[in-house]
């Protein structure tokens, strides 16, 4: 599988996530018991690990790593943020108004990690700026 395929597929999954998330965060605050469906939490955890193989696949073809790549490590720190922020929106938020919250603090997250895939950089402010 060339690195082309690789990224296409890793867009898609992406805007699945983003979608995906988004509508469970509308049922979260209107119909909840929609949320919890195994076929729900099913589709999620195959989307996600596509996600994240082809996420790492690109990595290791284009040589680029945490930690040694600054734009990759902010977006793996935001991504870890964004499950955080994600898991206490949808299941462990204590009350509606902490899940609502914490989903629309989930939705930022995700818009910087796109931001920064984007233009490659841990500050996508400033490449908009200037």
């Amino acid at each position: 599988m060339t690195y082309y395929w690789l990224r296409q597929l890793h867009v898609a999954t992406v805007i699945f996530t983003i979608g995906f998330f988004v509508l469970r965060f509308y049922w979260m605050l209107r119909r909840p018991q929609l949320t919890g469906k195994t076929e729900v939490r099913i589709l999620s955890v195959v989307n996600d690990t596509l996600l994240l193989a082809a996420g790492l696949s690109m990595a290791i073809m284009s040589h680029q790593y945490p930690f040694t790549t600054p734009w990759l490590t902010a977006k793996l720190v935001a991504l870890l943020i964004y499950i955080v922020l994600g898991t206490m929106a949808l299941r462990r938020g204590r009350t509606r108004r902490s899940r609502t919250v914490f989903g629309v603090l989930a939705i930022l997250s995700v818009g910087y990690i796109v931001a920064v895939a984007l233009t490659r950089s841990s500050t996508p402010w400033i490449s908009v700026i200037y």
